[in-house]
């Protein structure tokens, strides 16, 4: 082989080297600069993530330049329970649904508009750097918020990273995808990608009604840690209750001992002193409406009803923990149980179901406890407090019921039919229960009084028993003519038969005072006492019912026919089914009741359990009633401050007043 084919050889197979190795080192381009970035306009961001309700997770991380810090924000499902969970807030649970279909459908079907450039130096001045805190320091700039889905599977949906708005073209942001250079532009409303707490949670933390709360007792006492142990100062205590809308004072007391827990006297309230209202209307708004800006997980160990076991007392990492909070477990339980005294005292809210709420206020939220930089609004003027929430059943709403007592025999049948008609009588309108009615004699007409209006009852007795009396006369009278003409009946009723019609005299009418008339017989005289209601059919009646002459008793009237035994055994067994079947009622009433509001505060103290609530200053101030607010202020209550403006024309103001 010669030295030309020798060198030719070398060459090639150098180049072919050279070749191989450019391959191996040539940095590799993904499918969209392959394409070219202007054939990316109209396409899909993320084509591979066709349906929301597909994302199972979300995770935003962003980065504090001043601190230069990370920080995670993560909504989380459950695949089995279906629960939503925030676990960068300790797993607290996540009202979520909703917010997080909003914000997948932020991403679905997002189109690139334009892709304005590729290289990495521009990346800062457009807000996407990526926030990798390996690859930045404390004061980097344009560090954009780095968004990912992803499925059950834990399968990538979608990620991108969020950086500044473009300017001049409104709801137009740049974003990036995590490890390529290209800059896109979308028309994206970002406003469901939020790290906000309050955006993923119930914020209605009690989830009561303010026309439900019934009873407030308020138990202003404060306790701290010192050298020589725990100290309790106690102020007062005061229990209010609900009269229809306006609130009570039930009882005010105070501590008789500082540093006593049980020790206490009534106090008596002035003559004048009026609650003030605007103060309890501002604590029941602030129970309706108790919003929390961030949560801390409890240690383990507190039950639901904030009481603890001995072993809890030995362990230091858990009671330093409640203790910097604001909750000092002490043992005063009746078995030695730890229970927690507040930093600053207890508010307990009864409803009309009976679930008594029981807010425990502790220590102020440190700015590292409470504060979020990725949400500056989680504090309040930095400033929070810790509060601590459970429930008990207060029994005393639920009172038993007023059973009626069931006869047993029949003396006990005869001695509730006694009370009942007593009753009916007790409780009889007043028209059929008046003086005039009662009286055995009825004022003469000279006694009456002029106006006819105002006693219709007397004057309809009287006429009633002036009828009757005629009525007994008009039969007496009868029944003796009766009797004198017996014998002469047969001739009389001879002679007649012949001469059927009356004549004048014999058929002779005399009018009544009814309007009506009567026809007398021949024979027989017309009676001046003749009632003018009385008829000859009436006159047949009173000689039916006429007893014989010599005869003293009276004439029948209808009488009540008298239960047998036998009857009235049956209506005592009637009558105890019936009562039985009331007061198991009224029984059954009162434990669904009872049975619903232990449901009711077991499911409250479930979500309240595990947590520390953190909830902004101005609602605790809201919340906390001091014994100098209880009362309305005796400098003129309600009088509106003077305003100088509104003085009338010629009144002088001396200069400076009112201001």
């Amino acid at each position: 082989m010669n030295e030309t084919k020798k060198t030719g050889i070398f060459w090639a197979v150098a180049c072919v080297t050279a070749i191989v190795a450019a391959a191996v080192v040539w940095p590799t381009r993904d499918a969209d600069s392959e394409r070219g970035n202007d054939a990316l306009i109209g396409e899909l961001l993320c084509p591979e993530f066709k349906d929301a309700l597909a994302a199972s997770s979300l995770k935003i991380v962003t980065f504090n330049e001043t601190l230069g810090e990370m920080k995670n924000f993560e909504v989380r499902k459950d695949s089995e329970s279906g629960i939503w969970t925030i676990p960068s807030r300790g797993g607290y649970p996540a009202d979520a649904v909703e917010q997080m279909k909003n914000a997948a459908n932020a991403f679905v079907g997002l189109k690139i508009l334009d892709v304005p450039t590729d290289n990495p130096e521009d990346h800062s001045g457009m807000g996407v750097v990526e926030p990798k805190l390996e690859t930045l320091d404390v004061g980097d700039e344009g560090v954009g918020r780095l968004v990912t889905f992803k499925d059950k599977t834990q399968k990538e949906l979608a990620s991108i990273i969020i950086g500044k708005e473009v300017k001049d073209q409104e709801g137009q942001i740049y974003v990036r995808k995590p490890g390529q250079d290209p800059v896109y532009v979308v028309s994206l409303n970002d406003a469901p990608l939020t790290t906000k707490f309050q955006d993923w949670i119930e914020e209605d933390l009690l989830q009561l009604s303010s026309i439900d709360v019934q009873n407030i007792e308020v138990n202003d006492y404060s306790t701290n840690i010192a050298l020589e142990g725990v100290t309790f100062v106690g102020n007062y205590k005061a229990e209010l209750e609900k009269d229809g809308t306006d609130w009570t004072l039930a009882s005010i007391k105070e501590y008789t001992k500082k540093n006593s827990l049980t020790d206490f006297k009534t106090v008596e309230v002035e003559p004048g002193k009026t609650l003030n209202a605007q103060k309890l209307k501002d604590l029941e708004n602030a129970l309706d409406d108790l919003k929390f800006v961030d949560v801390v997980r409890k240690p383990e160990g507190i039950s639901a009803n904030l009481k603890a076991d001995k072993d809890f007392a030995s362990d230091r990492e858990s009671s330093a923990q409640l203790i910097s909070r604001g909750f000092l477990p002490v043992p005063i339980g009746e078995n030695g149980e730890i229970e927690l005294l507040s930093a600053n005292g207890e508010l307990t809210a009864t409803t009309k179901g009976g679930v008594q709420y029981i807010l425990r206020f502790g220590n102020i939220s440190g700015t590292a406890d409470s504060s979020d930089e990725e949400d500056p609004e989680a504090t309040v003027g930095g400033v929070n407090r810790y509060l601590m929430v459970s429930t008990v059943v207060n029994e005393s709403m639920f009172p038993v019921p007023d059973l009626k007592p069931i006869p047993q025999t029949l003396e006990d049948l005869d001695a509730m039919d006694q009370k009942e008609a007593e009753e009916a009588i007790k409780n009889a309108p007043p028209e059929l229960n008046t003086p005039e009615m009662n009286s055995p004699e009825t004022p003469s007409d000279a006694e009456q009084p002029s106006n006819t209006e105002e006693q219709p009852e007397a004057d309809a007795a009287e006429k009633s028993a002036e009828a009757e009396e005629m009525q007994e006369e008009a039969a007496a009278e009868t029944s003796e003519a009766v009797t004198e003409t017996s014998g002469e009946d047969a001739s009389s009723e001879g002679e007649q038969s012949g001469d059927a019609e009356p004549t004048g005299e014999a058929g002779e009418t005399e009018a009544s005072g009814e309007g009506e008339s009567t026809t007398i017989g021949e024979g027989q005289e017309p009676s001046d006492d003749t009632n003018a209601d009385s008829e000859a059919p009436v006159a047949d009646d009173a000689e039916a019912q006429t007893p014989a002459a010599g005869s003293t008793e009276a004439p029948a009237t209808d009488q009540p026919i008298a239960e047998t035994e036998e009857e009235k055994l049956e209506r005592l067994a009637a009558i105890q089914e019936k009562i039985t079947k009331e007061n198991e009622r009224k029984l059954e009433e009162r434990k669904e009741n009872l049975q619903e509001a232990q449901l009711q505060s077991k499911s409250l103290n479930e979500r309240f359990a595990d947590w520390y609530y953190v909830i902004p200053e101005e609602t605790y101030s809201k919340l906390r009633v001091e014994r100098d607010d209880l009362f309305q202020s005796e400098a003129a209550p309600g009088m509106p401050p003077f305003n100088p403006a509104a003085a009338p024309p010629g009144l002088q103001i001396p200069p400076g007043f009112g201001n």
